[in-house]
Order: C-alpha cells, then structure tokens, then sequence
C-alpha cells in the first residue's frame, strides 16, 4: 500500500491554485480536538465549512449523496474499531468509501503516517488507490491545501470519466458469490435487461439468496451508475420520508434554480425498497402514482424524459403461496407494474456448492493469510446434501467456522457436522451436535490460539469487539488482558 496522495498514472506536479468549490462535500471525522484545530488553521478557506461526524455518520451519508473527500483521524477509527460490532463499522465506512458516486478520495491522519497501523478494512487494493495517510507534523503549511485541493480534483476526474463511459454489471463477481448454474445464469442474463431499461423491479428470493446484492447489479449496470444507490427497509417509511426520497416533479432546466438544500435525493439513481412487502398501507397510493406519472411523462416525450428516481423493490415471500399478505403485495406490484425476478434458493441448486466454496476458501485464506482449506468427497457430499434454511449467508457461515477449526487441513464431513442446523436421517433418528454455547466456544478458543494470543487480531478476525471477546474469555477461565498468562488458559 502507497501513502502517496495519487495514484501513479495522476500527474501531481505543479501547485494548485484557487479554493475549493463552494459545492464540494468535505467530511470530516476528527475526534482528537488538537488535530481539528491544525486542520482548520491548515486548510484555512481551502476546506469548506462543514460540522465534524462519527464514522457512523459519514458512512450514512456516502451512502446517500457524492462526496469527493473525507478526512478522519486514528482515534475515530480506533473507537470504530472497539465496539460490540467489532471490524463491521470499518468495513462499512470502507465500502461506502468505494461506492460512494463521488469517487470518494480518503485522508487518514496518524502519528506516524504508517499505513499498516491502519485497520485491517482500510488495506485493501480498492482503499488504496484513494487513500493519503499523513501524520500529525504534515498539517502545517500550504501543502495540505493542496493536496485537499487535488484529491478533489482527483475525484472529479474520475467521476467525470465514470460518467462518460457506462459501468456493466459485475456479472462475474456475482458469479463468485451467488453462484453459475444454469438457473443462475438466466437471471444474470435478465439483470442485463433490467438494467438497460428504467421501469421498477421486483426480486423474490429467500432470505440469504442475495437479493440486495442483485439490486445493486442492476444499479451499476444501469446509466444511472453515477448516481447514488439508496437502500431503505420499507417497514420503516414514513410519507415525508417517501416524498423526500422520490423528490420533487421538475423538469432539468428548474432542477438548477432549487435551494441547495431542496430534498433531490437520489434525483437520477436508485431507490431500493428492502422487505417491500412490509411497505406501509398508506404510502402504496402515493408510491403508485408517483410511478404512473414518471411513466406518463416518458410516454408522452418520446423518449426524452428521465424518471427522476428507479425503484427496485425485493421480497421475502412467496408469491405462489396465496396468504393475505401476498394478495396485498400483488395488488402493489400490479399498481407499480413491476417486472419480476425470482432468485432460486440454494437447495434447488446445488451444483453451485462446490465452485462457490472454492471461492470463499480462495477469498478466505488470502485475507487471513492461512493456508487455503479443501473440502473432502464426504464433505461436499454433506453440504449438498443439507436443505440450506438460511442459503447462502448460511452457508458462508458454516464454511467460515469450518475453516478456522480446520486450520489449513482438509475439511471433513464431521468437522462440518456440528455447524450444521439440526436434522434427521432417515430412520428418523437426530445427528448429534453440539449446543450454540459450544460451537461458540469452540470458534473463538480456536481462533484466539491461532492468532497467538492476540486480543486485537482475534477480535478482528471473529468480527466481534475486543470488549466482547474479553467477557467471552473470563467466561471460559483466562486470565484478565495483561495478566501474567493471559495467553493461557486458567487451571
């Protein structure tokens, strides 16, 4: 990882003249107050005005609208970092970072200006291209006007070549982790459609299949790439919400004579409507007619008209299965009239397990740095065999605790037993398992050996915070941290 401010093939010679755009979005993240006040004599008129934000905060609105720079410093990252969550707020923050349609630049500040102090979700090949790290002494002078300078004008170039040429969809890193089979590749083939079209769409699938991860597909494959993908569980709208979301009906010329901050987004992206068929009662009329008028519009321009927002909608249930609930989400759907794409849970395809659990031992084994686990005969056999209630996000869960335990040697059938959700065999008798409190048990004194002993690194390796990891092992009888052999289990 470089922690140059540019990539190689961005020219940095020469100074930056002028201040920053009055309109560029600058986040900022800084919890040290002494590292807040030398920003702000630094950067004096070349940052913007803007208040300071959790991580939380600014992950949120990454996700809602462009913005070319965020700068935060290791303490907010840290305190990111020591939750009950765990590593999740980084990993969040960095793909906000990286699907931010600002082409978001990022600006660490750290002592020592050493990128690897930085959390394991910052490391990445994708973080990198867009990452500065600088240490507290850097924050004096001219050159950090500049350099905010130009990595927004970094942002900007690249925004605008996003712009010209039209993003396709990531049709082979879905194959990656949703699987290629026959059934797989005809729906593919129809987020190709749904993407070069503008009309609302509608994903069934079971939970686990990865519908969330298809309407994001849609999205980038769609010419509204660019602009921002807004993902709302729909139990939770409110008809201000709603009308805020979808906007307001004005034509481009208008659009540049609103106030600043007139409610526009996502103006000209996505709006996906997680959980559409726990959409409130009362918003479905006002939804309706704002997609009847967009069609309308299109209808009557020849083409030239726009909708201002796209929406993609997925559910949970069965539509096959006629209960009152399924009628009333029908009756939306024929109102929004909606296409339909139907994600096939995973035991109807199992010819998928194996090449989707070769890519995550693959995925798995570079981030960990171990060495890469394989499944036996009999193993594989278990897993294609195993109905698969919670689909993939199930089965990414039992590979990953299988592949801890394994510790780099083959992955037999019983190994993966006990992670397994309860069954029968045919003579109707139960297949022995362990209680939750002993898989648990098991994953976390297997991980915290192999990392050593090493709180921070378990932590992070288990996705858990380090105060959670700590109680779990005064539980299981270790010394507090710190202790003489804490390392080592208690007698």
């Amino acid at each position: 990882m470089h922690s140059s401010p540019f990539r190689p093939d961005f020219s940095t010679t020469g100074a930056v003249a002028g201040r920053l755009s009055a309109t560029a979005r600058v986040l900022t993240c800084i919890s040290h107050a002494p590292i807040r006040a030398a920003l702000e004599n630094s950067s004096g008129a070349g940052l913007p005005a803007e208040p300071n934000r959790s991580l939380d905060q600014a992950t949120a609105l990454l996700l809602r609208e462009p913005a070319p720079l965020v700068i935060v410093d290791d303490a907010t990252l840290a305190a990111a970092s020591n939750t009950d969550s765990g590593s999740r707020p980084i990993r969040d923050f960095a793909a906000a970072v990286l699907g931010n349609s600002g082409c978001t630049q990022l600006i660490v500040i750290t002592e020592s200006s050493d990128a690897n102090s930085l959390p394991i979700g910052l490391r990445s090949e994708e973080i990198a291209g867009r990452l500065t790290v600088l240490s507290e002494q850097e924050l004096s002078g001219a050159a950090l006007k500049s350099i905010i300078a130009m990595a927004i004008r970094h942002a900007d170039a690249h925004q605008s070549q996003r712009q010209i040429t039209r993003p396709q969809t990531q049709a082979h890193s879905l194959r990656e982790v949703l699987g290629g089979s026959p059934r797989m590749e005809k729906l593919f083939e129809s987020i190709d459609a749904a993407s070069a079209c503008d009309t609302p769409i509608l994903i069934c699938g079971e939970a686990g299949t990865g519908t969330s991860l298809l309407a994001n597909a849609i999205h980038d494959g769609s010419s509204r790439a660019a602009q921002p993908f807004v993902r709302i569980h729909s139990r939770s709208l409110t008809l201000e919400q709603l009308n805020d979301l979808l906007c307001v009906d004005v034509s481009d010329a208008e659009v540049s004579t609103l106030p600043l901050d007139t409610p526009t987004r996502p103006a000209g992206g996505t709006l996906f409507l997680d959980e559409f068929d726990e959409f409130p009662v009362a918003l479905q009329k006002p939804l309706c007619r704002f997609v009847a008028r967009q069609q309308e519009l299109a209808e009557g321009s020849q083409g030239r008209h726009r909708s201002i927002v796209r929406i993609i909608a997925s559910t949970h249930q069965n539509l096959d299965l006629p209960t009152r609930q399924t009628l009333g989400l029908e009756i939306l759907i024929r109102g929004l009239n909606a296409e339909r794409l139907l994600v096939p849970p995973v035991r109807e395809r199992p010819e998928d397990i194996a090449p989707l659990a070769e890519q995550f031992f693959i995925r798995w084994a570079l981030q960990e740095d171990q060495p890469r686990p394989r499944l036996t005969r009999n193993s594989l056999e278990v897993l294609k065999e195993h109905l698969w209630s919670g689909n993939l996000r199930e089965l990414y869960t039992v590979l990953g605790n299988t592949a801890v335990v394994a510790n780099g040697n083959d992955i037999t059938a019983d190994m993966l037993q006990p992670w397994l959700a309860k069954t029968e065999t045919p003579d109707g008798t139960e297949v022995p398992r362990m209680t939750l409190a002993d898989m648990e048990r098991q994953l976390i004194e297997t991980t915290f050996t192999r990392c050593g002993g090493n709180r921070e690194k378990t932590a992070c390796s288990l996705d858990i915070g380090l105060r959670t990891l700590s109680g779990k092992l005064r539980e299981y009888g270790y010394p507090p941290r710190g202790g003489p052999g804490s390392n080592l289990k208690a007698a």
